[in-house]
């Protein structure tokens, strides 16, 4: 767990002789006369991940997978946001994509993307304080947020509370400029 928290990327072996700490642990005991109680027999007990037998192997190695021949949902979100000024450097940066030419460019889609994440497809803006009323909209390009409007509209009703209708675009989606 260590390692992986502090993002270690580089293991390497050291022998006991040019490393002293587990030189000395490992020669501590030589030449002493072993007794039953002194704990030579025990064997390290394995962690809860060997028994179930779970391994966390950083250091494996396994075949590249074959493409998928249809497009992913990160592809076709990618798609779907393309040409939009405010979501397209957020999408690209949160799919990890080349958010820009210049470091600014790229500072700015970092900034701009807190707040939203994408999950089963869609990007979502997420809460950013406790009193809102939900906890994420989805996103939606601009160029698609009248007609959603209206198709909301003609589903809610026109004879409806005209609040009830804004409430529910507003709990449910989001795009610039609603």
């Amino acid at each position: 767990e260590s390692i992986l928290a502090h993002n270690i990327i580089d293991v390497r072996h050291r022998p006991g002789i040019e490393n002293p700490v587990a030189d000395g642990l490992s020669r501590m005991w030589q030449g002493k006369k072993r007794t039953a109680t002194d704990g030579s027999t025990w064997s390290v007990l394995a962690d809860w991940e060997a028994i179930k037998g779970i391994r966390n192997n950083i250091l494996s190695v396994s075949p590249a997978q074959e493409e998928p021949t249809q497009p992913t949902a990160n592809v076709q979100l990618e798609e779907r946001f393309r040409g939009d000024v405010f979501f397209e450097p957020m999408v690209r940066h949160l799919l990890g994509s080349n958010t820009g030419s210049t470091v600014s460019e790229r500072r700015c889609a970092m900034h701009r993307a807190q707040g939203f994440i994408v999950d089963q497809g869609k990007l979502w803006k997420v809460a950013s304080r406790p009193t809102e009323r939900v906890s994420r909209r989805e996103c939606i390009p601009r160029a698609e947020g009248f007609q959603f409007a209206l198709d909301t509209h003609r589903q809610i009703g026109h004879f409806r509370s005209v609040d009830s209708l804004k409430l529910h675009i507003h709990e449910t989606t989001f795009w610039p400029g609603m």
